[in-house]
């Protein structure tokens, strides 16, 4: 399989997700908007949007090249280790697509968890599983990590902004 190839999957599964979130995730699970402050679906919609933005130019680039029969030049298409000679290809890896499900899946998880159980545990669940995903085996400074990250988050959300965090209220 090729870079192009391996690319264009990983790029197909997230636009799949951001859909999903968008017509889906979002609606159903952000409380209902309660007429001060801002949606509470404004921040998952934008950063959702973004990504979905961000994906779809980068296929748009590949169709393009594909529909104009343009080369696509080979330190762009192949891995290093696949050009018979050396092209200077300094890409540190290529994707992973058992990397992109160890965040796309907690990441899905947290949304549906975040109504059931709420946002703190939740959130400081999630913290710990995407830490351990991305490499981080000391659980003391994931630990405090997670704390501060969700106490900080919760405080600017609820009264900095004045959005209602979803799913049962812990205080």
């Amino acid at each position: 399989m090729t870079r192009i190839q391996r690319e264009t999957i990983a790029y197909l599964l997230i636009t799949g997700f951001c859909i999903l979130m968008l017509t889906w995730a979002i609606p159903t699970y952000t409380p209902p908007y309660p007429g001060y402050g801002a949606s509470p679906a404004l921040v998952p919609n934008v950063s959702v949007g973004i990504m979905l933005v961000m994906v779809s130019l980068a296929l748009v680039r590949i169709a393009m090249a594909r529909f104009m029969n343009k080369p696509i030049p080979p330190e762009e298409a192949e891995f290093p280790e696949d050009l018979s000679e050396e092209s200077g290809f300094t890409q540190v890896g290529r994707v992973k697509l058992l990397h992109l499900a160890m965040i796309m899946i907690p990441s899905a998880l947290l949304v549906v968890a975040v109504d059931y159980v709420g946002y703190m545990p939740s959130a400081f669940v999630f913290l710990m599983i995407f830490q351990f995903a991305i490499g981080s085996r000391k659980w003391i400074q994931s630990t405090v990590v997670s704390v501060v990250l969700v106490i900080t988050l919760y405080v600017v959300m609820r009264y900095g902004f004045g959005v209602p965090v979803p799913g049962p209220q812990l205080f």
